[in-house]
C-alpha cells in the first residue's frame, strides 16, 4: 500500500469532515443568511495551504514511528494555513467567514488529523506484522546481551519495518540466533547481492566512517545504539522501542520528490527573476564596462555538489589584476593577512572598483548566480559556496557540506553575513543541512529581501 498517498487522502478527508461538522455546529446546516459559496472557497484555500505546508515539512516523506512526532507539524500546518487565509480574506475585503466556525474548524481539524495519523500508523504496523513492506536489513558488529534482546524485538515486532536477514562480523561466531552472512570485508558485495536497504551497527568496527559514507551513497538507512559510533560526528534522530533509544543517522542528501520540487522552484524563480531584473542586469553590465577595464563577469572556482569544482558567476567588482594586488597587500600587511586567513575576505578591500563597492554593499554583484541556478550548479537557498582551501575549516562537517548544492542565499546571508564569525557561519550551514525542508527554503527567501535592503554585514 502506498502510505504516502493514503496519508495525504486521510488528511484531506479529515479537513473536509472538520469543515462539515463546523458548519453543522455553527449553522445547523441552515444557510439562509450565509454566503455558502465563499465558505466553500475559504475551505479550499485553507485545505490546499495546509496540505502544502505538511508536504513541505516532510510529513508524507518520512515513516514516523510515533504520532507524537507529527503533532507539532499538524499544528504548524493549521496555524500557517488559517493565518494565510485571514491575510487573503482581509486583502480582498471579504471577512464574512464566521470566526466561531473557523475556531471549530481548527480544533476539529487538529483532532481528526491526529486520529488519521493513528490510523495510518496502525495500518502500516499491521502490514509490517504480516511481513509486507519490510526492508532487508543486516547487523554489522558483535551482538552483545543488551543488543540481542533489542534486535529480536526489532525483528519480531518490525517496529521500523526492518527485516533482519543476518549478521556481518569479522568472524563467524555465535550470533545469537541470527544467520552469519559474510565477512565485513565483503560488505559492499553483500549489500548489493542481498538488496540491503538498512544496516544496524551494534559495536565498534574498523573503518566505520567509510561504511557509513558508502551506505549513504547507496541510500541505505543506518541505525545504531550504544557506543558503536562517535555520535559527535553525525546528525541523528532518536527512535524508541520499549523506551529504549535507537539512533538513526540522518542522511543530509536532499533527494526524492522534495528534491525535484526544490529544483523546480529554483529553476522557475530564477528564470522569473532574470526576466524581471534584465534591465538592471544590463545597466550594471554597462556601468562595469565603462568605469573600469576588464570583463563584466568574474568567474570564481568554488566547491559544488560532491566536491565538484564549479564556476560561480559574479559581476566583477575588483580590478583586473586583483590576485596580484592581493598577494602584494598580504605580504606587506600582517594584520590584513590575519584577517584574510580567518574569513577569506577583507572588510576594506583596496582591490574594489568604485562601482564594485556599491555592488558588494547592495549584494547586486551576486545576481549572475541566478544563471548558476539555471545550470543546476547552485540552488537559490543553501550553504555558502566555499573555495577549496576552506573545506578543511569545516573539519568533520565537510563531508555533509558537499552533499548539498551551495546556495545564492542562506541562513548566513540573512543573519548578518560578514558580521558573523567563521565558526558561527559553519554552524549555520550545518543547521540548514541537518534541518532542511522546503518550508525552510521559503522562509529564508522571504527574509533575504529585507536582509539585502538593510545591508548588514555586506562588504
Amino acid at each position: 500500500m502506498e502510505y504516502k498517498i493514503l496519508n495525504l487522502v486521510i488528511d484531506a478527508f479529515a479537513l473536509l469532515l472538520s469543515f462539515v461538522f463546523s458548519l453543522f455546529l455553527r449553522f445547523n446546516f441552515i444557510f439562509t443568511h450565509v454566503d455558502i459559496e465563499w465558505y466553500i472557497y475559504s475551505f479550499l484555500i485553507i485545505m490546499v495551504i495546509d496540505l502544502l505546508v505538511l508536504y513541505f515539512k516532510g510529513i508524507y516523506e518520512k515513516n514516523f514511528s510515533s504520532v507524537l512526532e507529527q503533532v507539532s507539524i499538524i499544528f504548524e500546518g493549521l496555524i500557517y494555513s488559517t493565518s494565510l487565509y485571514i491575510i487573503i480574506s482581509y486583502s480582498i475585503k471579504n471577512t464574512i467567514f464566521s470566526r466561531l466556525t473557523l475556531g471549530y474548524f481548527i480544533i476539529l481539524s487538529f483532532i481528526f488529523q491526529v486520529i488519521g495519523k493513528y490510523i495510518v500508523l496502525y495500518l502500516r504496523k499491521t502490514d509490517y506484522s504480516r511481513g509486507k513492506g519490510l526492508i532487508n536489513t543486516i547487523v554489522i558488529g558483535e551482538i552483545q546481551p543488551f543488543s540481542e534482546h533489542l534486535l529480536k524485538d526489532i525483528n519480531s515486532k518490525h517496529e521500523f519495518g526492518l527485516n533482519i536477514i543476518g549478521v556481518i562480523d569479522g568472524k563467524a561466531t555465535d550470533n545469537k540466533g541470527f544467520d552469519y552472512i559474510g565477512d565485513i570485508r565483503d560488505l559492499e558485495k553483500i549489500l548489493s547481492e542481498k538488496d540491503i536497504k538498512a544496516v544496524i551497527i551494534t559495536s565498534k568496527v574498523d573503518n566505520v566512517e567509510r561504511i557509513i559514507d558508502y551506505c549513504f551513497s547507496k541510500y541505505i538507512s543506518i541505525y545504531t545504539f550504544g557506543n558503536a559510533i562517535n555520535l559527535m560526528d553525525y546528525p541523528v534522530e532518536i527512535l524508541f522501542i520499549k523506551d529504549i533509544p535507537i539512533l538513526k543517522i540522518k542522511d543530509v542528501l536532499i533527494s526524492g520528490p522534495t528534491a525535484r520540487l526544490k529544483r523546480l522552484m529554483d529553476f522557475a524563480l530564477s528564470l522569473l527573476l532574470i526576466i524581471i531584473l534584465s534591465p538592471l542586469l544590463i545597466l550594471i553590465s554597462i556601468l562595469i564596462k565603462v568605469t573600469s577595464p576588464g570583463p563584466i563577469l568574474f568567474r570564481h572556482k568554488r566547491l559544488g555538489l560532491n566536491g565538484k569544482l564549479i564556476d560561480v558567476y559574479k559581476f566583477r567588482t575588483m580590478v583586473v589584476n586583483a590576485q596580484e594586488v592581493l598577494e602584494r597587500i598580504l605580504a606587506e600587511n600582517p594584520e590584513l593577512r590575519e584577517e584574510y586567513e580567518k574569513t577569506f575576505k577583507l572588510k576594506n578591500d583596496p582591490r574594489l572598483t568604485k562601482i564594485g563597492k556599491f555592488l558588494r554593499k547592495t549584494s547586486l554583484d551576486e545576481l549572475p548566480q541566478l544563471f548558476n541556478v539555471i545550470k543546476g550548479d547552485m540552488s537559490l537557498v543553501g550553504p555558502r559556496p566555499i573555495v577549496l582551501e576552506e573545506i578543511n575549516m569545516y573539519k568533520e562537517h565537510g563531508k555533509y557540506l558537499l552533499r548539498v548544492l551551495p546556495g545564492v542565499t542562506g541562513l548566513w546571508q540573512v543573519s548578518g553575513r560578514n558580521d558573523v564569525d567563521y565558526e558561527e557561519r559553519i554552524k549555520m550551514d550545518m543547521h540548514y543541512i541537518m534541518n532542511w525542508n522546503l518550508w525552510l527554503d521559503v522562509n529564508i527567501l522571504f527574509k533575504t529581501i529585507p536582509a539585502v535592503l538593510k545591508r548588514n554585514g555586506a562588504y
